[in-house]
């Protein structure tokens, strides 16, 4: 299971989704804007073929809040490329339910580029974080 997880991310998600990365950070101006989630509708999905749709459920997370939205995805469309499309990164190939907004991925690449080895500091850092966004962790 988990080698066909990484030929499937590897192959085949990580290497559609470079071009709409880069259109993305063109047209925010280097990551400089938000996503515009409200272009993420049915009415969007531009199937070129008669594939089977389905709608997933997805939590977005931003820097500052979290919710959700409904996508309509089909082969011809997949989850990540419509949510790249908009700033986010799917955290799943095919049936996802998490999307992390590309800047705050960036923020956590260069905390752990530049951060000694530390887990333990990272997990507090990340829950007082949460906290002040008035979420709260039910796990430790």
């Amino acid at each position: 299971k988990k080698q066909n997880q990484w030929r499937r991310w590897s192959q085949e998600v990580i290497p559609s989704l470079i071009k709409p990365y880069l259109a993305y950070c063109w047209q925010s101006e280097s990551l400089q804007s938000n996503p515009d989630l409200g272009l993420l509708t049915r009415d969007n999905l531009h199937c070129s073929a008669f594939c089977r749709l389905r709608s997933l459920a997805v939590t977005c997370v931003l820097f500052d809040r979290a919710f959700f939205i409904s996508i309509t995805c089909c082969e011809c469309c997949p989850a990540p490329l419509q949510l790249m499309t908009h700033g986010l990164f799917a955290c799943a190939p095919v049936t996802l339910s998490l999307a992390v907004d590309i800047c705050v991925l960036e923020l956590v690449k260069n905390l752990f580029v530049w951060m000694t080895p530390n887990s333990t500091a990272w997990c507090d850092v990340l829950e007082i974080f949460l906290n002040e966004q008035g979420y709260k962790l039910n796990t430790k």
